[in-house]
């Protein structure tokens, strides 16, 4: 299996865009520069409370799904859980809890 290239082009996008934003943000006196690891650390806790929230969200729905299955006697399929969208939501879970635990200090 050989490398492709190509691979790398979204993440050196990225890494332009984020390089980009440090300087104008740094530069203009919006953003300190001296916050930035403690950020990084923020969104590496979000991150690992939207994969919690995935798995409960997989969990819950995969629950229901059998249940449903045992109550009616109609098959629906696992997979229904499996859908893109779930990641994305578990995210805004994540985003919106660690938001309301900051305001709630």
């Amino acid at each position: 299996m050989r490398f492709d290239p190509r691979l790398l082009v979204p993440i050196i996008i990225l890494g332009l865009t984020s390089v980009g934003a440090y300087l104008v943000g740094t530069r203009l006196r919006i953003l300190d520069a001296s916050m930035l690891s403690r950020t990084a650390v923020d969104v590496l806790e979000t991150l690992g409370l939207a994969v919690v929230f995935l798995v409960g969200n997989l969990a819950v729905g995969t629950a229901g799904i059998l249940v449903f299955r045992a109550l009616t006697g109609h098959f629906v399929s696992v997979y229904v859980v499996s859908d893109a969208v779930l990641p994305i939501l578990s995210l805004i879970q994540a985003l919106v809890l660690q938001r309301w635990r900051e305001r709630s200090r």
